[in-house]
């Protein structure tokens, strides 16, 4: 295995992650980095509490380094294709991501996120040295093109609409808040729990009009409560609507 090269994927992982939601640790990066590499390869993912151990004030090089390499490490143990760990990488990146980071994200960074964890590890998994030397045989472009058949979606984007579309929206926030917007947002959610301002910063209303429309999707049982209160609410897409079962409530 090629520790430079992962260690290569991790830094570039890494640093993005950092400026999304811990911007204040960049200025010590290169530094913080650095010192961290030198001791990435003595960590196993038999030590999980090195990267599941949240630092006093927010993330920090080390947490979100030593998060990217364990993913990365175990992608590299499945006697699968590249197209099958990068899926595997993004889907253990993303339960770590939610873990560590629920009510302290928007959906919007969360996503933009991602779809970097996708590219960048597709493309790391696309190397010669990664595929037998087939890879090098193809343009890069190509090597990422996804798979005849897809993975399935973790939501149900039929029942969601008919759904949707039987219930009778309020007037006020209409022109916004329609089945239509209001399907797209829940499919990007992908069943994952999201909070209250989550909702109203996507459609950009008032917190009174965001509470109406989330307690009427939750009388319709097109939604489900985490139980909690105030600041600790979450909503998430009921059974009926999701590929797979819903993960726990975060706090």
């Amino acid at each position: 295995m090629d520790r430079d090269a992962a260690l290569s994927l991790v830094r570039t992982l890494t640093r993005p992650a950092l400026e999304l939601f811990s911007p204040a640790q960049l200025n010590e990066f290169e530094d913080d980095f650095a010192a961290w590499s030198l001791s990435a390869g003595a960590l196993g993912v038999s030590e999980p509490s090195v990267f599941l151990t949240p630092p006093a004030h927010g993330l920090d090089t080390t947490l979100v380094a030593g998060m990217f390499f364990q993913v990365v490490m175990e992608a590299h143990r499945l006697p699968v294709g590249s197209q099958e760990r990068v899926s595997f990488i993004r889907k253990r990146a993303k339960d770590y991501l939610v873990t560590q980071l629920a009510g302290q994200i928007t959906l919007s960074q969360f996503y933009r996120l991602l779809n970097l964890i996708e590219e960048e590890a597709g493309l790391y998994f696309a190397r010669p040295d990664w595929s037998g030397g087939k890879a090098a045989l193809r343009e890069p472009r190509e090597v990422c093109l996804p798979l005849p058949l897809p993975q399935p979606e973790p939501v149900k984007s039929e029942a969601l609409r008919q759904a949707l579309a039987k219930i009778a929206l309020p007037v006020k926030g209409r022109r916004k808040l329609t089945p239509e917007t209001l399907g797209g947002y829940l499919r990007e959610t992908e069943g994952l729990w999201f909070r209250l301002l989550d909702f109203e910063a996507r459609f950009q209303v008032n917190k009174k009009t965001a509470w109406g429309y989330l307690n009427l999707l939750l009388q319709e049982g097109v939604l489900i409560h985490n139980g909690e209160k105030a600041n600790r609410v979450r909503y998430a897409l009921a059974a009926p609507f999701q590929a797979g079962p819903a993960s726990p409530p975060e706090a």
